[in-house]
């Protein structure tokens, strides 16, 4: 009953970190590169993105689970990796309503924004390689703050024996994968709209990053200091998740309720 209650939370972890405000920016700028070129990986670029970035936490988690059971990190690297999250996030959300706020008066395209994408080479951003993909994937996991959280359930699934470890890093790769996946498809579906359409979508989801990034952000400083108010992590993870494919439903059926209007020409 304890390897399936960890294997559930460890899931939950997955679908929540596929929500992360980076993954989303990266996922989307990518797809419209690939979309403008043609590429065929375009409605892909989600899953291969989580493919490689959880390739690397699965073998984190294997590494610490089975080779270094008695690691542990320094007790301030948890306080100063929780910080670096929380500020990441505020920074993305903040970022994102600026250019909602630039781009509504000057008729340009919004395009979500995130940290972790402003450190990759300016020949990664825009590529049809999906092996580059996957490697940048890979790179997005060595954050502080995947790290440290990887190695506590990593480390807890050590405990429990046998493949555990193996076990739990493919399941959070899963729940990953699930997230980013969704939102790479109903990316990809929303910018073969049409222009007005295409664009209104875009800015919807950009005020939805905004959102999730300033409510996770805002919830992890509050509890960082009144830990009391915490909330069952199984009920945020899941209503993170469940938020995000709500919006994205939402907005899918406007747009093709918009797009089945008659059109009146001018004549």
């Amino acid at each position: 009953m304890e390897n399936i209650s960890l294997i559930f939370v460890v899931f939950v972890l997955g679908l929540r970190h596929g929500v992360d405000a980076d993954h989303l920016a990266f996922i989307d700028g990518q797809i419209r590169h690939n979309w403008r070129v043609g590429s065929p990986i375009a409605r892909w670029v989600g899953a291969l993105f989580s493919f490689g970035h959880g390739l690397v936490v699965a073998g984190v988690a294997v590494i610490l689970g089975i080779f270094v059971k008695n690691f542990r990190f320094p007790q301030y690297f948890d306080t100063v990796s929780t910080w670096v999250s929380i500020l990441s996030l505020f920074l993305v959300g903040t970022l994102n309503i600026y250019n909602l706020l630039r781009t509504k008066s000057s008729k340009q395209e919004f395009q979500l924004n995130g940290i972790k994408g402003k450190f990759i080479p300016q020949f990664a951003k825009g590529t049809a390689n999906p092996f580059l993909i996957i490697l940048i994937g890979g790179i997005f996991a060595l954050a502080a703050d995947t790290v440290t959280q990887t190695s506590a359930w990593a480390l807890v699934a050590a405990h429990s024996g046998g493949y555990m470890s193996i076990i739990v890093g493919v399941i959070f790769m899963f729940g990953m994968m699930l997230t980013d996946t969704i939102d790479s498809l109903f990316s990809y579906q929303m910018i073969n709209k049409s222009g007005k359409i295409g664009h209104s979508a875009s800015r919807a989801i950009g005020w939805v990053i905004v959102v999730l990034a300033y409510g996770v952000s805002f919830y992890d400083a509050i509890t960082f200091f009144y830990p009391v108010v915490n909330i069952d992590f199984e009920m945020v993870g899941v209503s993170s998740f469940l938020f995000l494919v709500l919006c994205f439903t939402i907005v899918s059926l406007r747009a093709r309720s918009y797009s089945s209007k008659p059109q009146i020409k001018n004549q």
